[in-house]
């Protein structure tokens, strides 16, 4: 289901309570009562009337209880709309891009091929798996990460989906053929930033309780490189780890004449 279209079904009031969900799940992989929201996010209404919110949220699959009684936990819907949101206010300032730029820097003087630095500098920061792509090559770090976050999907999966980063190539690097082969599926929200949530993709297939964002960027030579973080949905939904990607948006840039680190 279109994630705009979702985000005008919601009232104000419910959308504000599903975000409080989600960043308490994202945060600290736990869900509060409606007396715990209430109380942390100083909302003005009942905790009776959140909990009949919770009621409809779930009715509308966005959330969801893994057994009789238990609290409440976000759904892949849930998840995508957060990220948008996140998205689309999202603000990086020119420490967060200086900081970036130090530190791959630094990681490039101790290495040659700044592709692979861009892949453990993503997995290092995030807790994800970090990615490059390009028409030469392909390379990731991070797979000990996924063992350290459990999900209701498998780790293999992800793996299936690493080990034939090849055949994806063509995907992840033509922009417009993704988005007219899969444009509900593949999200672009502002110029570069493209995400895909879980299970919901047949193309660049994740896995259930996954997530995958992606730019694109031109490295040393010139030639157009996707950089990426795979990742357990809930840690791709921290504010830190898109604004990491954004950075090397930013950073690295979608102009050709960024081709190195100054």
């Amino acid at each position: 289901m279109n994630s705009e279209r979702d985000n005008f079904l919601l009232t104000p009031r419910q959308r504000n309570i599903l975000f409080a969900v989600v960043k308490e799940y994202c945060d600290h992989g736990q869900t509060l009562g409606s007396k715990e929201l209430k109380d942390k996010y100083s909302f003005t209404f009942s905790s009776a009337t959140i909990r009949n919110e919770l009621v409809r949220l779930r009715e509308m699959e966005f959330l969801y209880q893994p057994f009789t009684n238990s609290s409440s936990r976000p759904t892949e819907k849930a998840f995508k709309m957060f990220i948008n949101q996140l998205i689309g206010g999202l603000q990086i300032t020119s420490r967060q891009q200086s900081e970036m730029k130090k530190q791959l820097k630094q990681m490039q003087d101790k290495h040659a091929k700044l592709s692979k630095e861009i892949s453990r500098l993503l997995a290092l920061s995030s807790g994800g798996v970090g990615f490059t792509v390009s028409e030469k090559e392909e390379a990731y770090s991070g797979i000990g990460n996924l063992l350290k976050e459990p999900t209701e999907g498998k780790v293999g999966d992800i793996l299936d989906f690493l080990d034939n980063l090849d055949s994806h190539k063509r995907h992840l690097l033509t922009h417009d053929q993704t988005k007219k082969d899969i444009e509900n599926d593949l999200g672009e929200y502002g110029k570069q930033l493209r995400t895909v949530i879980g299970s919901e993709n047949p193309i660049i297939p994740l896995g259930k309780g996954y997530a995958m964002i992606a730019t694109e960027v031109y490295l040393e030579d010139g030639e157009k490189t996707v950089v990426g973080l795979i990742s357990p949905t809930h840690l791709l939904a921290r504010k830190k780890n898109i604004e990491l990607v954004e950075s090397l948006s930013k950073i690295l840039g979608s102009d050709k004449d960024s081709k190195k680190l100054k």
